[in-house]
């Protein structure tokens, strides 16, 4: 999910490919507490770019239940990392799809900054482009995370060669995938396919507050009882909500 605002106190970097409307942290967590959500991953919106302080000073209020998803620049120093370690980060995102963001490009200079503080890299990329990167995702020193189900074009086919590369790459335990979505509705059969592949390595996510949809804002306890049905059993579900992010996110508290 992303924090958005308040505009006067975080001001948008970015506009080209998205005008969202203030979403403050006050305003999830009332979502939070209607949905019965007790702990998230703040995710850095494009629209904010580079400028990581809603989003850590979000994860920092929010303390041990929440953490960040930032995003830096390949140059970035170890002191700024273990700062943002610090206020809850735990992964960086790159992107190909949206203006303000840093490009997959930079992913192997960014692995190796982030790898001593054990975070993972969150690629927001369509299915089609995987293929070309599996050979270089294989050797990356950290985990990757597949935003949005690798599925940000409606044409994305569950037969082509980058989906086929996303399969192997969860069946070695080497990705992980969200079970969310961009500017479409979620799609039942690709979701379902993503956990039958490799249920331990699958995440949910909101997309809160939707800024994205191009159809009408889905209503969030309705997409949780979505990911019930593609679950499909409770030890499933529980596994998806609540050991799969503790493992990625959380293993500081495990124990």
């Amino acid at each position: 999910m992303h924090i958005v605002g308040p505009f006067g106190q975080y001001p948008l970097r970015e506009t080209r490919s998205l005008q969202p409307p203030e979403s403050t942290l006050g305003d999830y967590l009332g979502m939070k507490r209607a949905t019965g959500i007790e702990r998230n991953v703040i995710v850095q919106p494009s629209f904010f770019a580079k400028d990581n302080a809603c989003t850590l000073d979000s994860a920092e209020q929010m303390g041990e239940h929440a953490r960040a998803v930032v995003v830096v620049e390949p140059d970035v120093d170890e002191d700024t990392l273990a700062a943002m370690h610090a206020r809850g980060a735990r992964g960086v995102r790159l992107q190909r799809v949206v203006a303000g963001g840093t490009s997959v490009d930079e992913i192997a200079e960014i692995a190796a900054k982030i790898q001593p503080f054990g975070w993972h890299v969150q690629l927001f990329i369509d299915s089609e482009d995987i293929e070309a990167l599996i050979p270089l995702l294989r050797r990356l020193p950290v985990p990757v995370v597949f935003d949005h189900m690798a599925h940000v074009y409606q044409g994305s086919s569950m037969t082509s060669p980058g989906f086929r590369g996303l399969h192997d790459l969860l069946s070695e335990g080497k990705a992980w995938v969200k079970l969310s979505a961009w500017r479409f509705s979620p799609d039942d059969e690709r979701a379902r396919a993503l956990v039958s592949i490799n249920a331990q390595r699958v995440l949910w996510g909101s997309d809160w507050p939707h800024v994205s949809y191009e159809e009408d804002v889905p209503d969030d306890g309705q997409l949780l009882n979505r990911l019930a049905q593609w679950a499909q059993d409770p030890a499933t579900l529980h596994g998806i909500l609540v050991d799969n992010p503790a493992q990625l996110y959380f293993q500081d508290q495990q124990g």
